[in-house]
């Protein structure tokens, strides 16, 4: 089962990747949603000190609020809401929510090196991104190591339906550039 291979990685090395996690048909589904999306520029920070940051990520966002989620968006928070409860069962990680938004990497699009975790704040426990498309070259996500953060550990390639998650305050990471638009959901299992 997936799920018990998500678990087992979490806790050996701090990160999974699941390929195959989302059927095919979803993905198609929810990127034509991200397609017509109204996209606004992603920043870095939080509150106060939330700012755009050209240099360290250039991508666009939309968060997907409860509320007015479509329906393939309500069936995706479910499935995360899934994931959430496994997490918790097997881990212990008290988690309570989940946020997530979808994200569109451009042509040249990129995001530097870093954990995801905002300044002052532990909410953020585990982060997923779920990939809605494959663009031809470039995108990839780059893990580093959890004991020496100058390692890399794996360079994933986008891959429709592929799932990946890691320790949001433990696992730096990084989005290389892409020569094509490429599209995900990207969210947050928290605490409160």
């Amino acid at each position: 089962m997936k799920k018990e291979m998500l678990i087992g990685d979490l806790s050996e090395s701090g990160w999974s990747l699941q390929e195959e996690f989302f059927d095919e048909n979803f993905c198609l589904e929810l990127l034509s949603e991200a397609r017509e999306l109204a996209w606004k520029q992603a920043q870095v920070g939080t509150g106060a000190i939330k700012q755009e940051a050209l240099e360290i990520r250039n991508d666009s966002i939309v968060w997907i609020d409860q509320d007015t989620a479509t329906r393939p968006q309500l069936k995706f928070l479910a499935i995360m809401n899934d994931v959430m409860m496994d997490l918790n069962r097997e881990l212990y990680l008290g988690l309570r929510e989940f946020e997530c938004h979808f994200a569109k990497y451009k042509p040249d699009g990129f995001y530097k090196k870093h954990l995801d975790q905002h300044q002052g704040s532990n909410k953020r426990v585990v982060s997923a991104i779920v990939y809605l498309n494959e663009p031809k070259i470039g995108g990839e996500l780059v893990i580093y190591n959890r004991e020496n953060p100058e390692v890399i550990q794996a360079t994933i390639k986008p891959k429709a339906g592929s799932f990946v998650c890691f320790l949001s305050n433990q696992i730096y990471h990084e989005v290389l550039p892409t020569q094509n638009d490429r599209y995900s959901l990207t969210g947050w299992f928290r605490t409160l």
